[in-house]
């Protein structure tokens, strides 16, 4: 202890250590922040990148609105190839943009069930749709499949209208008496719905709500996958609403449920035909994208109304029945612009309302928005 330079060794060497491990610790810190600062800025490269594609299918889906009145999968928003073009003449370093533009007019509105919001009035041609596609994925068969198409659908309206009891749908339905039941309770919405996912809070909808049976036809099944379910965006969309004009106090809104001939998939089309002429879902798909010759423009015309009647020999009565849940025009679209870089990849989803200003102009407002 007497020995004065032996202590002052120690000193140095326990400073050293001391210096040392505050010197590693500052360089971990500043490794950790400049990472952190590239991959904040690679993820906002990558989000404007995304971004720019959201603004380019806005510019194409108003040049579409300017030029004619319908909409059709025969146009140019709806066809990856051309969209492929317009975005390979953008140019970006060291990355990609790939479009892809769905029209959400050409599904079922889920919301439309009911006539109006707030209300339990219920919309007996929509009713008729559900039942019609239902009836594709759920089979007759009870020894084969125990589900209820009607049952299914009156437990959905239950969840929709704002009446909670059992006055609309009887007991086939399911109010906050059987929600509040369950392991984990809660209530029914008693309102529309504004994320599909809802759904799976229903009653008898399941994830494997639109899965493959055995009696499945296979024209219904995906044909980007046909060995699984549809999901449930395929065929559904919540948005569609209009709003209703009742005065000063009294505000009411409803989902005209109107679907797009022009747009919407087979499965689609097959439920919005009268019952029992499904098999006739493929004539007119076909139609609707026939080329005389594999490359040059199409065909037919889309822009004519009523032209779906008689390349699948409609009667009167079928026509007019169709007509009145049919549109040819949409107003709301989903779009996901995908960026591709050397290591990374983004997903910007949105669904965008295309409508026109004060002055006349059209314009598109994005409703809602998500990054995977």
């Amino acid at each position: 202890m007497k020995n004065e330079s032996g202590m002052a060794l120690l000193i140095t060497l326990s400073i050293i250590a001391i210096l040392f491990a505050v010197s590693m610790e500052l360089n971990r810190r500043v490794r950790i922040s400049i990472l952190a600062s590239e991959t904040g800025k690679t993820e906002y490269r990558l989000l404007e990148m995304a971004q720019s594609g959201l603004n380019v299918a806005k510019a194409i889906l108003v040049r579409d609105a300017n030029n004619n009145e319908i909409d059709s999968i025969q146009e140019e928003w709806s066809d990856p190839k051309a969209l492929g073009e317009i975005m390979k003449s953008l140019t970006f370093d060291g990355g990609s943009i790939e479009l892809k533009i769905s029209d959400e007019m050409g599904k079922i509105q889920v919301n439309a069930l009911i006539n109006e919001y707030p209300g339990y009035g219920v919309n007996v041609e929509q009713q008729q749709v559900w039942e019609n596609l239902l009836s594709f994925f759920i089979s007759s068969d009870k020894s084969e499949d125990e589900r209820n198409p009607k049952e299914i659908i009156n437990c959905l309206i239950d969840w929709l209208d704002d009446k909670d009891g059992e006055t609309i749908t009887g007991i086939s339905g399911a109010e906050s008496s059987y929600y509040e039941s369950l392991e984990i309770p809660y209530k029914t919405a008693n309102r529309e719905m504004v994320d599909l996912n809802e759904l799976f809070l229903v009653k008898g909808i399941s994830k494997g709500l639109l899965s493959k049976t055995q009696s499945l036809d296979p024209l219904f099944l995906d044909p980007n996958d046909p060995g699984k379910a549809f999901r449930l965006n395929d065929l559904f969309t919540v948005f569609g609403v209009t709003k209703k004009k009742m005065g000063a106090t009294v505000k009411k809104y409803f989902f005209p449920g109107k679907i797009n001939i022009n747009t919407a998939p087979m499965a689609v089309v097959a439920a919005i035909l009268p019952f029992g002429r499904q098999d006739l879902a493929e004539t007119i798909c076909e139609y609707r994208l026939h080329r005389s010759d594999g490359e040059s423009g199409y065909t037919n015309d889309l822009s004519v109304k009523g032209w779906y009647a008689d390349i699948v020999g409609l009667a009167g009565k079928e026509k007019e029945q169709m007509e009145t849940i049919i549109t040819y025009a949409s107003r709301v679209f989903s779009v996901e612009s995908h960026v591709r870089t050397e290591n990374r990849s983004l997903v910007l989803k949105s669904v965008v309302l295309r409508k026109k200003d004060e002055n006349g102009k059209w314009y598109c407002k994005t409703l809602r928005q998500q990054i995977d």
